[in-house]
């Protein structure tokens, strides 16, 4: 029997060893089976095997000793779920804190992160060892240690003398996660951080604040501190007392009167902390939107925007000042910050809004603040729609249309509203009804009846809700082809914009469409131009018509013409000659067209290369850069591109730079030439995402370069010194000079992403080419 049972046994375990997939689906394996898999399985069997021990969580306190083993291991997999599972264990973990607390130390970035909060989920028991590494000089140690700290919460107290030291240390990464972890303490740290505000130095005074403001001071005694402080000299140290004086409701009077003083101030930093310090008051701050209001009249634009921002953030205890913001809205520059203000304030600005709006019709921000206000305004907006005031009426229904999504409740009250005596109002609601899509589709029999509206407004902006609420094509083909012939230019042109937005179901207007190229009124043939572009047409039937409008009069109608050719592609090759001579065209719209539209033609296109190489010293970087993009898809000489591309890399435009990189990047290995000087470029702050993405495209080493990798490698920062020694690897042992050079930084450099870089190139440059 007993041969039997190990017969058994060891069937077991070289089933799950083989099929590892198995222990991933079958939650019961026993805790035993799969820390024989963890130890003796190939290495997916493993990962699998740790991945399931990994949701056990407390359950997996039988494999501590052998996840203490794990973290030792060379595979990333395992060491990070052997941390991550410690930590699921808990307290229950704590012969694990002597290993952790030496990974903790040895290793820097996601795995200190990782070592650091399995301590914390072990808890208590890792709080004497944590406080030892508070108070040693490895770096690495007390960073880690404070993070362990910071997620216990108020039962790391016992650290709290150690972490209010570090508030001084050197590292300020290290400073910062002090504050951080004192103001997750809580309440009984709040004595120890008052004595700290009266410090010598600032960044530890500071350090303190920023604790305090996690806590919500509550002691007289500490917030009677922070009054003073608010009264510093130092910028930063004001601003982190005002944000802190937010917090609390002691002495609110006194503070509340800071803040609003704060708001004038000339240092944005101390302006945007009295925001955030009076949008953490609450509704206390009610009190003193009157004074807040009175700053919307600051000559100082910058006082006046932050007090915007702060009514706004106050939200409807801010209602007082409805009549100043609306008063502020003349402001242009200012009206996003108001509309948001305004929206926020909510319900009780709405009568105001719309008295407003009545008195001045055509401004467009009072519409969007009631649309922006939300659901709740519907009900109100929905019963302004009865209001004796036509004004009223229009900006009611046009608000309900702008809402996202308009409610629902608004689609009967729009359809009266198309009977209404005010043209204004009848096309509002028409166009309400449009933005209320599908839910509209009730209203398509008033909609059709609409479109013989005597008005045009109306009539127009029927055609376009039918679309929108879901009318069928075949109903509104007969209705199009009638209205492209209507009297009035606007209802021409709203029909061409649904037309062009339905596409190629409206092919059947193509000759209507074709005709309006040749209409009266420059925005109809812009229309016409962006439909033609649209409905499908076949490039004989479009491409000369097009052509015909290329010199039209109006820069927008020949811009749409030329996008229009555009979008028929290699069919446009026609276009070719004539679209060259556009390309340094005085209007620039135009110009930008052309180049762009001889691009979409690409390999067709090819004898305008001369004429747009000619762009890439035009005074204007848009241009230079779109010449650019279509020089890469029409220029059929590789070598004199990729040269082309290298001198654009000196342009004094970043935008322009960034297209050279992506062209270069887009020709591979063949740009080798360019590595070089893309090297240069990963140094410089705006350049440096384009040329590493060139680089790795290109991916190919010369050795004449390797001076180039060098200098980055000596002088650069750590995620250039890794491309550097990616590209010497592949150098293989022709740079085998550079051996001692790299070893000896490998002995001197302690960041492991940089030390696996360099790993990687000292074993390429040592290991013999295969034959």
């Amino acid at each position: 029997m007993r041969t039997n049972t190990i017969a058994l046994s060891t069937c077991l375990v070289l089933c799950l060893t083989l099929t590892p997939q198995i222990v991933a689906q079958d939650e019961t394996s026993p805790v035993d089976e799969l820390v024989v898999l963890i130890k003796d399985g190939e290495l997916q069997a493993r990962r699998d095997a740790i991945h399931e021990l990994a949701k056990r969580g407390l359950d997996a306190k039988e494999a501590v000793p052998t996840l203490i083993e794990l973290l030792e291991d060379n595979d990333p997999q395992m060491w990070y779920q052997a941390t991550v599972t410690l930590g699921r264990i808990g307290p229950e973990a704590e012969s694990a804190i002597p290993a952790l607390i030496e990974k903790m130390r040895a290793h820097g970035g996601q795995r200190l992160i990782r070592t650091a909060y399995a301590l914390s989920q072990i808890g208590a028991a890792a709080i004497p060892a944590l406080i030892k590494q508070l108070e040693g000089d490895n770096e690495r140690g007390r960073e880690g240690a404070v993070r362990a700290l910071g997620g216990m919460g108020p039962a790391a107290a016992p650290a709290i003398p150690q972490l209010i030291a570090l508030l001084a240390d050197d590292d300020s990464a290290i400073r910062e996660q002090a504050a951080v972890t004192l103001g997750g303490i809580g309440t009984e740290a709040e004595d120890a951080l008052s004595a700290v505000l009266q410090h010598e130095s600032e960044f530890v005074r500071v350090g303190a604040l920023k604790a305090l403001k996690a806590i919500g001071p509550q002691s007289k005694e500490v917030v009677g501190r922070l009054h003073e402080l608010a009264k510093s000299d130092s910028s930063t140290q004001r601003a982190a007392t005002l944000e802190v004086l937010g917090t609390t409701s002691v002495g609110r009077e006194q503070t509340l009167s800071l803040l609003v003083e704060a708001l004038s101030d000339e240092d944005e930093r101390i302006r945007q902390a009295s925001v955030i310090g009076l949008h953490q008051s609450g509704e206390s701050a009610a009190s003193v939107v009157p004074k807040i209001a009175t700053l919307l009249e600051n000559e100082d634009g910058d006082t006046r925007s932050t007090a915007i921002e702060t009514l706004g953030l106050i939200g409807p205890p801010a209602h007082e000042a409805v009549p100043a913001l609306i008063a502020a809205l003349q402001h242009d520059a200012e009206q996003p910050r108001i509309v948001y203000a305004l929206s926020q304030i909510g319900l009780d600005g709405i009568p105001a809004l719309l008295a407003a709006a009545a008195e001045n019709p055509d401004n467009e921000a009072f519409v969007t603040t009631l649309a922006a206000i939300g659901g709740e305004a519907g009900p109100v907006l929905v019963e302004s729609l009865k209001d004796a005031d036509a004004n009223i009426r229009t900006m009611a229904a046009r608000a309900l249309g702008r809402m996202s999504p308009p409610p629902e409740l608004a689609v009967a009250p729009l359809m009266k509203r198309l009977e209404d005596d005010s043209n204004t109002v009848r096309a509002a609601a028409a166009e309400a009804l449009g933005c209320c899509g599908v839910i509209a589709d009730v209203a398509k029999v008033p909609l059709l009846k609409a479109t013989k509206d005597a008005d045009a407004a109306v009539r127009s902006a029927a055609m376009l809700a039918l679309t929108s609420i879901g009318a069928g094509i075949d109903e509104m083909l007969p209705l199009w082809k009638e209205a492209l012939k209507d009297s009035q230019a606007d209802v021409r042109r709203k029909v061409l914009v649904a037309v062009a937005n339905i596409g190629e179901p409206a092919s059947a207007l193509s000759a209507e469409v074709l005709e309006a190229l040749s209409d009266s009124d420059p925005v109809v043939r812009t229309h016409a131009a962006q439909a033609v572009g649209a409905i499908g047409l076949k490039d004989d039937d479009a491409i000369p018509p097009l052509m015909e409008r290329l010199h039209d009069s109006n820069p927008d109608v020949q811009k749409a013409v030329i996008e229009a050719i555009g979008t028929f592609k290699d069919d446009a090759e026609p276009a070719v000659e004539s679209l060259t001579s556009l390309v340094t065209a005085e209007e620039s719209g135009v110009a930008l067209a052309a180049i762009t539209a001889l691009g979409a033609i690409g390999d067709d296109a090819a004898s305008a290369v001369p004429e747009v190489a000619t762009v890439l010293s035009h005074e204007n970087p848009s241009h230079r850069a779109t010449a650019v993009i279509t020089l890469s898809k029409i220029d059929p000489d590789e070598s004199a591109h990729i040269n082309r591309m290298i001198e654009t890399l000196d342009d004094d435009d970043w935008s322009v730079r960034r297209e050279a990189c992506e062209s270069l990047g887009q020709f591979g290995p063949t740009a080798v030439t360019a590595v070089p000087r893309l090297f240069e470029l990963i140094s410089v702050r705006d350049d440096e995402p384009d040329a590493r993405r060139a680089l790795r495209k290109i991916d190919t080493a010369r050795l004449e370069d390797m001076p180039v990798y060098l200098e980055t490698l000596r002088a650069g920062r750590e995620p250039n010194q890794v491309f550097a020694l990616h590209y010497l690897g592949k150098l293989g042992q022709d740079a085998a000079e550079v051996l001692p050079e790299l070893k000896q930084l490998r002995e001197a450099n302690k960041s492991d992403r940089l030390n696996e870089a360099l790993d990687k190139a000292i074993t390429a440059l040592e290991t013999p080419p295969t034959e």
